[in-house]
């Protein structure tokens, strides 16, 4: 299970990853504003094309996913919710934050998710586990640069290149994961 939800990680990290250093380009070179809707919505549409079909393979698993964490008692649910909402929903109010709140809602929302999965729903999503870990370790790495710069443009693109690089190391130890936390690391030859 585990590995089939890699792709989806692979699909985040190249799609802020391409995004991020062509939206720089258009920063570094003053283009006009509207090429960075180009290159948000064009590189998505890239990654996606991309991991379309593993991600369409994996249609079943997902709504299997999906039913067990409805089955999560309300306060779980509304916690898991909050974690991964709140900080995207405070950043029309605080702008100057967007890095910060963005950092703090997918690293809460990964690492919420992935206790809630392991407690109620038995899975163990070592994927989300990682990411969670990498982007919380990258808030800490963003405020203290934020402390010794003022330049925000830079703060962003610092932001974004992580947020990819941390789907893609979850994503990468997802995928090579052992899918079956319960089977042995190695059979005996002898014993068959």
């Amino acid at each position: 299970m585990t590995r089939v939800f890699s792709f989806i990680f692979f699909f985040i990290s190249v799609w802020f990853g391409l995004s991020s250093i062509l939206s720089h380009i258009v920063f570094v070179y003053n283009f006009s504003y509207f090429y960075y809707y180009i290159i948000w919505i064009g590189c998505f549409a890239v990654s996606l094309l991309l991991f379309l079909k593993p991600i369409l393979s994996m249609r079943k698993v997902f709504r299997e996913r999906v039913s067990t964490s409805i089955s999560w008692p309300f306060l779980i649910k509304l916690i898991n919710g909050l974690t991964w909402a709140l900080p995207f929903l405070l950043i029309p109010f605080f702008q100057k934050y967007y890095p910060f709140l963005l950092l703090t809602g997918l690293s809460l929302g990964n690492i919420s998710t992935f206790i809630f999965l392991k407690k109620y729903s038995k899975i163990f999503s070592i994927e989300q586990l990682i990411t969670g870990a990498l982007l919380l370790s990258s808030l800490l790495i963003v405020t203290i640069y934020y402390n010794y710069t003022d330049h925000y443009e830079m703060i962003l693109f610092s932001t974004r290149v992580m947020i990819s690089v941390s789907y893609g190391i979850g994503g990468l130890v997802g995928y090579f994961k052992n899918t079956d936390d319960n089977a042995p690391a190695a059979s005996s030859p002898g014993l068959h």
